[in-house]
């Protein structure tokens, strides 16, 4: 008889990921009760695999993909699965170098994927290698840059000369 379906603990996902992927998990902690495991590029969609097909894992879910930029050190994918069977979280990271921010896909394992994936490649300019349709999802063709960078120059942040006079000055009708 099988075991009935329950949440995982964070340590019980480490200890499924570290057996499984060894040294390719770079770090893992727990976050409000969430499992959260940074792992390498080169087996990012391997896990997100495995936690989707492993029985006791079942993260059928993908709640979001997103970046972080973190400056110097890097841009991050952040995947969030969810397991609708055992109601657990696992978070996965993905630390990418700046001068070259490339992750593969995971739109073909998780669909929803696709979105956010298009979403954080035109926000923070991470490219999704395998992406089936990398084409902008929310600013015009033209648009230059990535917003949620931080690097990013907000035109309100910029220095323009007001065309009109300045507010308290105006001159006087004589």
């Amino acid at each position: 008889m099988g075991s009935s379906p329950r949440p995982l603990a964070p340590g019980d996902v480490e200890a499924r990921l570290r057996a499984r992927f060894g040294d390719d998990v770079v770090a893992f902690e727990e976050q409000h009760g969430h499992a959260v495991a940074t792992v390498t590029r080169a087996r990012y969609r391997e896990v997100v695999a495995f936690l989707r097909d492993e029985p006791d894992l079942a993260c059928d879910y993908c709640d979001f993909t997103t970046g972080v930029d973190l400056r110097e050190r890097g841009l991050e994918v952040v995947t969030h699965l969810y397991s609708t069977t055992h109601r657990h979280n696992v978070r996965l990271k993905v630390l990418l170098p700046p001068e070259d921010p490339v992750c593969p896909t995971i739109s073909d394992l998780f669909p929803t994927a696709d979105w956010h994936e298009r979403e954080t490649m035109e926000m923070f300019g991470i490219r999704f290698e395998g992406h089936p349709q990398p084409v902008s999802l929310l600013l015009p063709e033209q648009f230059e840059g990535h917003p949620l960078r931080k690097d990013f120059v907000l035109m309100t942040r910029e220095a323009k000369p007001w065309p009109g006079a300045v507010e308290g000055e105006e001159e006087e009708e004589e």
